[in-house]
């Protein structure tokens, strides 16, 4: 399906809020900042959005599909199921302290008590994360590559893992990234009771 200009505009709008969210905040985020780093008027964003609210929801939607497909791509992957959640986790760590994909989720889970919105979306793009890792866990079980008696209870242990770390490289910048991959790549060989040998091996 071809992109027409009404699409394209309407695309550079929503990649407009996302920087305006990360910069000054959702409560500080008006309109009219948002049509001056997009380079539109008012009334284009307007006639796009009806109001602030669907403009940051749609915004947000678009973010988290695009997390969604790098998770549903690692998923369907070739390789054995210990590498894609390898890639899953280690991947998706903040490659510096200012990743705009970690500034934005980071900054949006301060919103997601007060706006159903968000909440919803939020929830959404949190439950996709779990059920991708249950399969590859799952999955790696099934083949024999390691003992995972539950599922659920690894991912939620390993995501909040992740999290922590994305918050403390964004945030404070406490780690390079190498040393954020050893501690989590330390955190799946223990919860899956691999060796360093094992893994390195089912990573190859």
């Amino acid at each position: 399906m071809s992109t027409t200009a009404g699409d394209q505009r309407r695309e550079e709008i929503l990649d407009a809020v996302l920087r305006v969210i990360i910069d000054v905040g959702f409560t500080e985020m008006t309109v009219a900042h948002v049509a001056r780093v997009a380079g539109v008027s008012n009334a284009l964003v307007h006639y796009h959005f009806s109001s602030k609210p669907e403009l940051i929801a749609a915004a947000l939607r678009a973010a988290s599909n695009d997390d969604k497909a790098f998770r549903d791509e690692i998923v369907k992957a070739e390789g054995t199921a210990t590498a894609r959640l390898d890639a899953m986790l280690c991947k998706s760590l903040p490659g510096h302290a200012t990743d705009a994909s970690w500034l934005l989720w980071i900054e949006t889970w301060g919103e997601t008590r007060r706006d159903a919105q968000i909440r919803a979306v939020m929830t959404d793009l949190n439950a996709h994360e779990r059920d991708a890792i249950v399969r590859l866990l799952e999955e790696g079980e099934e083949l024999g590559e390691f003992t995972c008696a539950a599922p659920a209870d690894t991912a939620a242990r390993m995501t909040a893992l992740r999290d922590g770390l994305a918050i403390d490289r964004t945030l404070f910048d406490a780690h390079p990234t190498d040393k954020l991959v050893e501690q989590m790549r330390s955190a799946i060989t223990y919860n899956l009771g691999l060796t360093q040998e094992r893994y390195r091996a089912l990573l190859a």
